[in-house]
């Protein structure tokens, strides 16, 4: 039998670290039920959906475990209130409108003696010191790479750092993409569209062919950012690239809406664009030597009609290196 019958954990979990899972673990593993309050304001920095959802990831297929999104715009401490006895008046509500019976309150905070009076429940206090998990939400906020080992996996995709290179056929881009991620110790998506053509060659391909390429190398992707554990991700070309050398092959009328959709909903931290001044080298699937300026200035007019920031990368494949090692660490 365990210690409570039901108990409580509340927090805006901004983001979920392991010190908080470690506050629910304990009240998973002390009470028969646990009621966990997410809480989100409409001014709060990480959304609070985001949140109920990494919460939901984390504790959704526990079997004694609810888990409630709060909304509602209350005040965020009693000094901000003005008004003790209202302020907490306020939060008795909001917990009992969704749940009953509750006996205990688990916190790790001087402010649980207080609420748990106001409650009418016990408190039970966890790890005040942060000795177990030396963490905390604002630390993982301003420095996510110094706390990447106290932030849960499903939390990490939020801070990972999405590096994508582009630019048309040999300008180095698959080089770059290994040597960065070398350097900087992160994952790398391979250009799915150079594995396809070792078995059908480009000139052969059909629209349906380029929007399979763009499908898994945007799952492949996906793949990575959910589940790699390193803190970035270096990215061989993306469905921009295969849209517009889809246009290459297949003429200016070439158009697909599933490969639309894909590059309306990729996102990157960083788009670093190879120019064209290194010479072009036939690897025996490259097609354009011919048309390298008109595709460099193809990729360059759609992020710029798109308003998309992007980083151009020029001069010698070192020099290349050393100016796209400057750009990624300005994301830091």
């Amino acid at each position: 039998m365990k210690k409570y019958k039901r108990g409580m954990v509340l927090g805006k979990f901004m983001p979920l670290h392991n010190g908080h899972k470690y506050l629910i673990d304990t009240a998973i593993e002390l009470s028969e039920h646990v009621d966990i309050f997410v809480c989100s304001l409409k001014s709060d920095p990480i959304d609070g959906r985001t949140r109920f959802l990494w919460m939901l990831d984390s504790y959704g297929d526990v079997p004694n475990v609810t888990i409630h999104p709060v909304t509602d715009e209350n005040p965020q401490t009693p000094e901000e209130h003005g008004n003790f006895k209202e302020f907490y008046d306020i939060w008795t509500n909001t917990v009992y409108s969704r749940t009953k019976d509750l006996d205990v309150i688990f916190t790790s905070e001087d402010y649980g003696d207080e609420f748990a009076h106001e409650l009418g429940i016990k408190h039970h206090l966890v790890d005040l010191r942060r000795v177990t998990h030396p963490v905390s939400a604002t630390m993982v906020r301003n420095h996510p790479y110094r706390s990447w080992d106290y932030i849960p996996q499903p939390v990490k995709p939020y801070f990972k750092k999405k590096v994508v290179i582009m630019g048309p056929e040999s300008t180095g881009k698959s080089t770059l993409t290994e040597k960065l991620a070398k350097h900087f110790n992160g994952d790398t998506i391979d250009e799915f569209g150079r594995e396809f053509t070792d078995v059908k060659p480009a000139k052969q391909m059909t629209k349906e062919d380029f929007e399979e390429i763009a499908i898994i190398h945007d799952a492949n992707l996906k793949d990575v950012i959910k589940n790699g554990e390193k803190k970035m991700v270096f990215i061989d070309t993306e469905a921009i690239t295969t849209y517009l050398f889809g246009k290459l092959y297949l003429g200016s009328t070439f158009g697909s809406k599933k490969i639309a959709k894909i590059s309306h909903t990729q996102e990157f931290d960083l788009i670093l664009l190879c120019d064209i001044d290194v010479p072009w080298v036939n690897d025996g699937t490259r097609d354009f030597p011919h048309r390298r300026e008109e595709h460099f200035n193809m990729i360059k007019e759609y992020l710029d009609n798109g308003s998309i920031p992007y980083v151009i990368i020029k001069g010698s494949y070192e020099a290349r290196f050393e100016q796209a090692k400057e750009e990624v660490l300005k994301l830091f």
